[in-house]
């Protein structure tokens, strides 16, 4: 397992065993509850000082590269997760296809498929390691550990736990909530209501104090940060409803020193790892430690002498980015064949895609983002995956705005995206009037503003779900639109905790 690299300089061998011997008790919310505590004989030995608390928290940063979370397991929705690899209308997504990968892509997933199963395992794996650092900690004491790194420590566990817990909610609803190490017996449902309260009041504390920094250094980003924390806290208010929170959570956020990248081609690429608009990544190496390891070729993919991730986009994402003079393709001016000129698109329409022009005349998309052209080996570079950016949180305020007062906020709103569009490297025209009329609503202009700007980052299927478009979804919706609303709780986890019920719209009562 890839631990992270800024962490893993300071791991001894014998901890990483130690902690990875752990995880095997940690494989899923029904197999940790059922157990008893692994860690209670063993305190002693492994919560001596700094540096194995710090081996602790590694493994809780490690499960965000695990299978179903940010590690391209299913090529058709990862490496950006359930974001349109082959799901929503995104892309066609015909890589490799596998019945995982499927189940989310034609709408026909169910309790027993595997992408159910191995999202919802990871997620309670990564709970059940921070529940271990949440509880252990506080018992060290000052003479092995100082109470500023104590702090710390629990701080970044607690964004990782409400991370996890963001993730599950988002998809699963009402799901088991676990806040300390491994219990014996059985934990039952608790409502997704109780467990974003839970989560948004223990995340809010720690973004109000000052145990995490406002920046790290570049060998050390990846971590989490007052920015990540206020980032992340917008994002769970946002997908929970929360309109004044998650404008205010952003607020914060613009107030740390962020700034727009303006080149969108060396943001999405090794370069782009440490600039100031990433706010929280997952750190990947094609080549840690100098030898090749399963991350290698996660995101610049070559094609021959190509880069572009060979899979194909849709028309209909393609048809979303305007011209260059800020028109719709409804309304440009420009001919169907100029369209499919670069020089005549939104910049981003280039820098998101790569193109292959038949004899016909037609063009196919493929994705191009996350291809860094300085990487001369193929299928291998040091680039992160950017989680959480700053032009994200932008429109995540400019959503919530819209969302309390769209006429009283119109100016602020435009100013949001207006930004965004300001890139050197993009510098496309601010929102209009005519803009907003054409597209319905200045929401909608919002919906636009994020399908160009994060294609392929991770945010579509939470956005189509947030907004209630369960019929952009998926290709073909073979489960129906009310099982849409929710995933499955795996079966393997109802037949092992009798105390879970499953989702009504799943046969649940």
């Amino acid at each position: 397992i890839l631990i992270q690299h800024f962490i893993m300089k300071r791991i001894k061998t014998q901890l990483a065993i130690l902690m990875l011997g752990l995880s095997a008790f940690l494989l899923s919310c029904s197999d940790f509850l059922d157990q008893e505590n692994p860690s209670v004989v063993s305190v002693d030995t492994y919560w001596n000082n700094k540096e194995e608390a710090e081996a602790m928290l590694a493994g809780c940063y490690n499960v965000l590269q695990q299978q179903g979370l940010y590690y391209n397991y299913y090529n058709s929705c990862d490496p950006r997760a359930l974001d349109g690899f082959g799901t929503t209308d995104g892309n066609s997504g015909w890589w490799f296809w596998s019945p995982a990968e499927m189940a989310l892509s034609w709408g026909n997933q169910s309790p027993s498929h595997e992408l159910v199963d191995v999202v919802w395992k990871a997620c309670y794996k990564g709970i059940a390691r921070c529940n271990e650092v949440i509880y252990y900690v506080p018992q060290m004491g000052e003479e092995k550990i100082t109470q500023a790194d104590a702090d710390r420590i629990l701080g970044e566990a607690k964004f990782l736990r409400a991370f996890y817990y963001n993730y599950l909610t988002s998809l699963f609803r009402d799901v088991p909530l676990s806040k300390e190490p491994t219990l014996t017996g059985y934990i039952p449902i608790s409502s997704k209501a109780d467990i974003v309260d839970f989560i948004t009041q223990e995340l809010k504390g720690v973004a109000e104090s000052d145990v995490l920094p406002v920046t790290v250094a570049a060998e050390e980003r990846g971590r989490a940060t007052k920015g990540a924390a206020w980032a992340l806290l917008c994002r769970i208010y946002l997908y929970n409803e929360k309109w004044i929170e998650a404008a205010e959570a952003a607020k914060e956020v613009m107030t740390l020193g962020y700034e727009l990248e303006n080149d969108y081609l060396t943001l999405f690429s090794e370069a782009g790892n440490t600039s100031k608009e990433v706010i929280f990544s997952v750190r990947f190496s094609a080549t840690a430690d100098g030898t090749d390891n399963q991350m290698r070729g996660f995101l610049s993919t070559r094609n021959n002498e190509d880069f572009f991730t060979p899979i194909v986009v849709n028309q209909n994402l393609m048809d979303e980015y305007y011209d260059i003079n800020g028109n719709s393709i409804a309304e440009s001016s420009y001919s169907t064949d100029e369209l499919k000129e670069a020089e005549n698109r939104d910049p981003r329409w280039r820098y998101n895609f790569v193109f292959k022009k038949a004899d016909d005349g037609g063009i196919t998309g493929y994705i191009n983002k996350y291809q860094d052209y300085t990487v001369t080996e193929k299928n291998a570079d040091n680039q992160d995956y950017y989680v959480i950016r700053y032009a994200d949180v932008l429109l995540m305020r400019a959503e919530a705005l819209a969302m309390v007062n769209s006429s009283g906020n119109k100016t602020e709103i435009e100013g949001l995206i207006n930004q965004i569009r300001d890139r050197v490297s993009v510098g496309m025209p601010h929102v209009t009037d005519a803009e907003i009329t054409n597209a319905g609503g200045l929401l909608n202009v919002i919906k636009h503003e994020r399908r160009v700007e994060l294609a392929f980052e991770g945010h579509r299927y939470f956005d189509l779900r947030r907004w209630g478009e369960y019929n952009k979804l998926t290709e073909y919706n073979y489960i129906g639109e009310t099982k849409s609303h929710v995933w499955p709780i795996p079966q393997g986890e109802l037949d092992n905790n009798k105390s879970l019920v499953q989702a009504a719209e799943w046969g649940g009562k």
